[in-house]
């Protein structure tokens, strides 16, 4: 038993979450990692930089590894661009914030594409289920 109730609130909600909320806590952990190695760049925290840069790496690793490559070119560009991402938190590993910052966006945009596009489809799927939303013959 943990605790800290917060740390066992996460793993519960973790452990209960449909994919769609694992995709979005994926994404938010992602830029959360980033954010957080900076600010340890900042104030001279080495171990916290590179621990939090590994975290960073190993959830963008994720992304990548979970994608359905079968849906063509969509998942092809993701899987490009994650690669791309991976290298950048490399590169960006000896210090150079630009490249994690460049890191951070990119993961942000995807993050607020998959935010909207899964709203829109559970919106849909709110609509087409509640009764009485039928189109009148």
């Amino acid at each position: 038993m943990t605790s800290n109730p917060y740390a066992a609130y996460r793993t519960v909600d973790t452990l209960t979450a449909d994919p769609v909320t694992l995709t979005t806590m994926l994404f938010d952990g992602a830029v959360k990692a980033l954010r957080k190695a900076r600010l340890h760049w900042e104030n001279g925290n080495r171990r916290g930089f590179n621990d939090e840069t590994n975290r960073a790496y190993l959830i963008i690793g994720e992304l990548r590894a979970t994608l359905d490559m079968s849906q063509g070119e969509l998942s092809e560009n993701l899987a490009a661009l994650y690669a791309y991402c991976l290298r950048r938190i490399v590169e960006g590993s000896v210090g150079d914030l630009a490249k994690l910052e460049e890191v951070e966006h990119h993961i942000s945009k995807i993050g607020e594409a998959w935010r909207a596009a899964t709203a829109q489809l559970r919106a849909q799927a709110a609509g087409a289920a509640a009764p009485g939303t039928e189109a009148a013959a």
